[in-house]
């Protein structure tokens, strides 16, 4: 499981659509890490407060100037 902090919100309509408004935090799994972005499985979405959003399963590819850090889960 990897955690995604993000500089800023995801962009999104204010009438919703594929990501949640105000997400900044992403749960889930590093797919590839193609030129410039990371390929990424959404299993949650947390604003900046981090409360759960609506919202899950979507893969994405965010760019790494969006990204703050990433933090990795340890296996178990």
């Amino acid at each position: 499981m990897h955690t995604l902090y993000l500089r800023t919100a995801l962009f999104t309509l204010p009438q919703g659509g594929h990501v949640p408004v105000g997400a900044v935090i992403l749960d889930g799994e590093i797919l590839d890490r193609p030129a410039g972005c990371v390929a990424f499985k959404v299993a949650t979405f947390r604003d900046d407060r981090g409360r759960a959003l609506e919202g899950s399963g979507v893969e994405l590819q965010i760019p790494w100037s969006k990204i703050d850090h990433i933090r990795v889960a340890e296996k178990a």
